[in-house]
């Protein structure tokens, strides 16, 4: 029998329950209503910074015509279905031949005849000596001129294609070099031949216009975290800005050539990857058909500049490491240009930072001479 004298306590302890428990209530939905407010405050602001960050990519990509604002590549009439990895060759015409290189026409060649190909981009193409002739020609003259190669019939082409880079000189190749017979390739190299797969985009009104995807390597897309900001133009931007930032906090000197789409790539370790695997590919495609590989190695005028140099020599010319190193590991002959260019003039012997005046190609006629000349032994044709 309920004892009316307790009643209160038992009315008053409930109460005191029914207070605790609304108060847990209580907090538990401020908890959650706090968690879902900052939930929603995290959201708003990646939300933000998505959309800021999209903007900018697409301002920025507009700005250079990438994707999805590109230019349409441009076609060649005189190209066919199979010049489509090459993007573009130059048409025949007064100074080129049927495949719109600046050679004599290319006819089948005789017995106990030697032919040398060079392939490579303008550096190739644009090399007018002191008397007008190109290198090649003048080399071609030499070779069969010297005495201790008497008897011997050597025939050089000429296959440069300005802007070409080592994708599409092996791609040419493939195509039609094979076809020439050579018994040499001679592979002239420049350092904005590492971009993969091209380093120019012809199109309308433009033939030699930049490709966007140049500036997709300023840092390295094959490995955490850059994978995930691979495609980002805008990333690639704002991580330079970073990187010459830290480099001008820290007193470090800043070149030229680093700032140029279209060689900085040579003085990153990344850099060298797929040149690497082209270069291996293309001497061994060139060994199965018993034809010999030699790499020939063309300077920038930075390169060439005593200012640079007394700075820090072993960075500014680290690309020479580099493409040396490639050729001891696959064992192809290989001449360095840089030390002869900058004993016999430097950086009086271009014009553009790139091309080499008449002088200078003279001194690229007599190296590579020189250099032909005491190698016969291994590419001449017995």
């Amino acid at each position: 029998m309920l004892n009316l004298l307790e009643a209160p306590y038992f009315i008053e302890a409930g109460d005191c329950q029914n207070i605790s428990a609304m108060k847990n209530l209580s907090k538990q939905s401020f908890a959650r209503k706090s968690l879902i407010n900052t939930a929603l405050k995290i959201f708003l602001l990646l939300t933000s910074l998505t959309c800021s960050f999209v903007l900018c990519e697409s301002v920025f990509r507009y700005k250079i015509k990438a994707y999805p604002f590109e230019q349409k590549i441009k076609t060649f009439p005189h190209l066919s279905s199979k010049d489509d990895n090459l993007r573009w060759r130059y048409p025949p015409g007064e100074r080129t031949n049927s495949l719109g290189l600046r050679n004599r026409e290319i006819t089948k060649k005789e017995a106990h005849h030697s032919r040398i190909l060079f392939l490579g981009d303008s550096l190739i193409w644009s090399g007018e000596t002191s008397s007008g002739e190109l290198y090649t020609q003048v080399v071609e003259r030499n070779l069969n001129d010297e005495p201790s190669l008497a008897g011997k019939q050597i025939e050089i082409i000429n296959a440069g294609i300005p802007g070409y880079t080592t994708y599409q000189e092996l791609e040419f190749l493939k195509i039609y070099g094979l076809d020439m017979e050579p018994d040499l390739v001679v592979l002239g190299f420049v350092f904005n031949d590492l971009y993969y797969k091209y380093l120019h985009k012809p199109v309308e009104g433009n033939f030699l216009g930049p490709d966007p995807t140049v500036q997709l390597h300023r840092f390295d897309t094959h490995s955490f975290p850059g994978t995930l900001f691979a495609r980002s133009y805008l990333a690639h931007r704002s991580f330079y800005a970073l990187e010459r930032f830290a480099k001008k906090n820290r007193g470090d000197p800043h070149f030229d050539f680093e700032r140029r789409d279209d060689f900085y790539l040579a003085w990153k370790d990344y850099g060298w990857n797929e040149t690497t695997v082209l270069i291996g590919e293309m001497k061994e495609l060139l060994q199965k058909k018993n034809i010999q590989l030699m790499v020939m190695v063309f300077p920038i005028a930075d390169q060439l500049d005593d200012n640079y140099l007394r700075i820090d020599k072993d960075y500014v010319l680290y690309p020479q490491q580099r493409i040396k190193r490639i050729c001891d590991d696959y064992h192809i002959p290989f001449l360095d240009l840089t030390e002869t260019l900058y004993q016999n003039g430097g950086t009086n012997l271009s014009g553009d930072g790139i091309h080499l005046n008449g002088k200078g190609n003279d001194i690229v006629a007599n190296e590579a001479t020189n250099y032909l000349v005491n190698s016969a032994s291994v590419w001449l044709n017995k």
